[in-house]
């Protein structure tokens, strides 16, 4: 039976966090012990540069915290993570993590060398390239901060691993798997190999950090900061998702790579196999927390003809970009896989959109720096009420 450790934490202080993470580990039953003479890898959410009090990335007090208590204990941990646009050496420049990491004497492993991971257990993806530093290591923690998302619905420990893919070729994702329900069972593939695709299984940790989440239109700019004064551990990254997801009260049909986990054989099948130590789910429980408004009509009721694109066109959000906030940075059109994104041309000084192309990632929405790109519905969507 997973056990998943829910503990208040109202403050990143350092002193506060370690006491509460080392306390979360002893629930969960992990000797940090365990951490001595050991390759640690810690993987953060480090979406973009950003600052702490937009909760987009995992805090930085929260990331030091735990690499101290590896140390302390022993161990050698390993920053690995890939941004989606921006590279790692900039990303940690503009935050904290430069301090943190300058500090701490924190290697950072270089997310550009990547190694094949087989896992024949998958259901699609039974080959996903990741950084190579995961071959190498000998226990990774995972550590997602707790935001809404408006293709999967929330990012958890789950959907944190996909950061394991190198940069720009996470997009190319959403054209292999371009539905919400797709994307989701990718996530779960990726989940599966790496708990059990290298050859040697590696315990993985999830150290969740949802002190300070993200409501509405995360996981990027557009989404609003709020308190859950939590932190989540286990060693079971859809049961520690589940958990996140109940303490918000959000609908675990809509959280996909939670719903659809239960029936992966993943170590957990159902709520009923989870087990919670510390603090109940009741006792901290929100009641107003802001989903992103992310699926469509199309994420599991519809498939072709509907979801081609014209069709597409006249039913699903588009992402629209703001002329009073936009600065012409190109970020989206970088990181646009489907090359639906082209220089301003016309009056307005926004990026163009082929919206025919565009196949509704909105990962440039996830990723503009200004909070510059809208969702917008579609014709049909106007006229069905949608």
């Amino acid at each position: 039976m997973p056990v998943v450790s829910l503990l208040r934490c109202d403050t990143y202080d350092n002193a506060i966090l370690k006491e509460r993470i080392l306390q979360s580990l002893a629930l969960i039953g992990f000797d940090p012990e365990r951490f001595r003479s050991a390759k640690v890898i810690v993987k953060p959410n480090l979406l973009m540069p950003a600052r702490e009090e937009k909760a987009i990335v995992t805090h930085s007090e929260f990331f030091r915290a735990v690499v101290q208590i590896v140390k302390e204990n022993g161990g050698i941990p390993i920053l690995v993570e890939s941004p989606a646009v921006h590279s790692l050496e900039r990303t940690i420049k503009k935050t904290n993590y430069a301090e943190v990491v300058e500090s701490e004497g924190i290697m950072v492993a270089d997310p550009s060398q990547t190694r094949t991971l087989t896992f024949d257990g998958a259901k699609k993806f039974k080959h996903i390239d990741i950084s190579e530093a995961y071959f190498d290591a000998d226990i990774i923690l995972n550590l997602p901060k707790f935001k809404t998302h408006g293709i999967t619905y929330i990012t958890g420990a789950v959907k944190l691993l996909f950061g394991a893919i190198p940069g720009l070729e996470k997009s190319k994702m959403h054209l292999r798997a371009p539905s919400h329900e797709e994307f989701a069972e990718f996530l779960l593939d990726l989940y599966g190999a790496m708990n059990y695709g290298f050859s040697t299984p590696k315990p993985m940790i999830h150290l969740m950090d949802a002190i300070a989440v993200q409501e509405g239109e995360g996981p990027g700019p557009a989404g609003i900061p709020r308190r859950l004064n939590a932190v989540l551990a286990g060693d079971n990254g859809i049961a520690v998702d589940y958990v996140a997801v109940m303490v918000a009260k959000l609908q675990i049909s809509k959280a996909l790579t939670v719903a659809n986990g239960f029936s992966r054989n993943y170590g957990v099948s159902s709520p009923e196999d989870i087990q919670v130590l510390g603090e109940t789910i009741d006792a901290m429980k929100v009641h107003d927390f802001v989903p992103a408004t992310g699926g469509s009509i199309f994420s599991n009721m519809f498939r072709w003809p509907f979801n081609t694109p014209t069709v597409k066109n006249l039913f699903l959000d588009r992402p629209i970009p703001r002329e009073d906030r936009c600065t012409l940075c190109y970020q989206c059109r970088k990181i646009c896989a489907s090359g639906a994104i082209s220089a301003s041309s016309g009056k307005l000084r926004v990026p163009d959109y082929d919206y025919i192309k565009c196949i509704r990632c909105y990962c440039c929405l996830e990723i503009c720096p200004e909070a510059a790109i809208e969702k917008k519905k579609g014709f049909l969507q106007w006229i069905m009420g949608g």
